[in-house]
């Protein structure tokens, strides 16, 4: 039996264990430090509250302003954070020692049931090898071939839209869901020359995702925080667990039956057509044995077409309609000048050299992307002790990149950084302003999206289609904030007045 002195040493050895360990280590004595940055508002939480109360990466533009390009603060129990918009900073992380910083284990481990171990999270050589035989796939005279496939999927959305207004001078829609359909069946299409048939069927590959993406509330927020700390949250039999497992299940399922009818094919002499994913078996026939991928690697490739293929497209062209309903000016803008290109058919379909011609289009697009880019945030880690700007990177540190941070800030951007202003992209000094490292919707580097050029015209095509065809107004009164949900997602989702163009 403990006598009462053992326990008084016990019990003070915890608490100064603790003290030091959460408190006075992280705040006094770790390298971090050194590195300027916010003072913790809590003992235990750090920053954390203001972060979670406030839209991704907003409370950071201050922070950055205030305390320069590299910046740490607090997690919870402490742990520090440091996030970067240094362009010299950037380019150490994203570009010369890229594969020096890897994304974080439990990040991946995360995101890996969801969307595979593919390009998007593989690491090193394996990302190396696998972006070697992908790139291919989406160069520049496939992505043309795609326009035609994308444009016929977003006339059958517009007829709905259209059937939905009726006889109606407007009409109230949801957007969202229409919007994530067409992007599947876009992808169904171009990736693997598969019809989903998102619109005409109930769809359980849809549902899975509409599962995984819908905006998470402060609760599952927590949920997910929680997962990082408690060894095997992840396991434990509650709603929000068995909700991500079931999604996971069917994406997988999915998948594996899309590369082995493939496969299948292949083997049999008769793989056609120029799908992403028929291209990438094709490439990875004429691969060195050592250097090929398998059956696993091309399904996990798979999962992240579908996942990154789908739902950052909706995402953004979401966010450009929701802003463009609040800039009628830009609207009138972009849709004069869509009048002007395809001035009788509004069956139109697009050439690539047409969409690519449109120039307030480009700036729309850009615009939206850098205000709410799709995928606001990434994470990495220091694989080794490490100087970046200076300072001391101890091993393990996780730093993170806020895009939308880096496209927000004043400094760069001028005082109206956070306002949607498309024209800004029309002034001559644009290119001395968006750099590598001041405009990275798709990251840059040899971690840069792979699909950067497909999705930049299949969001072109689809508010060509649309705002050729709708005229989008705001409803009083119908709130939207963003929320991380994987993708900067509009939360609760964007429901505007849409009405038809005569």
């Amino acid at each position: 039996m403990i006598d009462t002195l053992s326990l008084i040493f016990l019990i003070t050895f915890v608490i100064c264990y603790f003290t030091y360990k959460y408190y006075i280590y992280p705040l006094y004595l770790s390298p971090l430090c050194k590195i300027p940055g916010p003072p913790p508002d809590h003992f235990l939480l750090g920053n954390l509250m203001q972060i979670i109360k406030s839209e991704v990466g907003i409370p950071h533009i201050a922070w950055a302003e205030k305390y320069g390009g590299i910046v740490t603060y607090r997690s919870f129990l402490n742990k520090p954070r440091i996030f970067i918009t240094d362009p010299k900073a950037l380019q150490h992380v994203m570009v010369s020692s890229v594969y020096d910083y890897p994304k974080p284990p439990g990040f991946i481990h995360d995101l890996k049931p969801l969307l595979g171990n593919g390009i998007l999270l593989a690491e090193g050589e394996i990302h190396k090898k696998q972006r070697k035989i992908m790139n291919p796939a989406f160069s520049f005279a496939n992505v043309k071939e795609m326009v035609p496939t994308i444009a016929k999927v977003v006339h059958i959305m517009k007829d709905l839209w259209i059937r939905e207004i009726g006889d109606n001078e407007k009409s109230q829609i949801d957007i969202m869901p229409y919007l994530s359909k067409a992007t599947l069946d876009v992808i169904g299409l171009v990736g693997f020359n598969y019809e989903f048939n998102s619109f005409s069927s109930k769809n359980e590959l849809a549902e899975a995702y509409t599962m995984v993406f819908t905006p998470e509330n402060r609760r599952s927020f927590l949920l997910r925080l929680l997962s990082n700390y408690i060894p095997f949250f992840n396991k434990l039999p509650i709603k929000f667990n068995i909700r991500i497992k079931e999604a996971s299940r069917i994406i997988d399922q999915v998948s594996n039956k899309l590369v082995t009818e493939k496969l299948d094919k292949a083997k049999l002499g008769e793989l056609e057509g120029n799908d992403l994913l028929t291209i990438l078996i094709k490439q990875n026939e004429q691969t060195a044995t050592k250097d090929k991928m398998t059956k696993y690697e091309l399904k996990n490739q798979i999962m992240t077409f579908l996942a990154a293929g789908h739902e950052t497209t909706s995402v953004a062209v979401g966010w450009a309609l929701y802003f463009l309903s609040k800039n009628i000016e830009a609207q009138n803008t972009l849709r004069n000048e869509l009048l002007e290109a395809f001035p009788y058919d509004k069956n139109f379909i697009p050439t690539f050299d047409q969409i690519n011609s449109l120039e307030f289009l480009n700036c729309v697009v850009k615009e939206t992307l850098r205000v709410n880019p799709a995928v606001p945030l990434t994470i990495r880690t220091a694989k080794k002790d490490d100087v970046v700007n200076g300072y001391m990177i101890p091993k393990d540190t996780p730093i993170f990149l806020f895009i939308n941070t880096i496209h927000r800030l004043p400094s760069i951007w001028g005082s109206d950084a956070s306002t949607f202003k498309p024209s800004r992209w029309l002034d001559p000094n644009i290119s001395s302003i968006q750099t590598n490292y001041t405009y990275i919707p798709f990251l840059t580097g040899p971690r840069s999206c792979i699909g950067n050029k497909l999705a930049l015209n299949e969001i072109k095509v689809m508010l060509a289609i649309l705002i050729r065809n709708f005229k989008f107004a705001e409803i009083d009164g119908f709130e939207v904030k963003s929320k991380l949900a994987i993708s900067l997602r509009p939360d609760p989702t964007i429901k505007l007045w849409v009405e038809k163009v005569i």
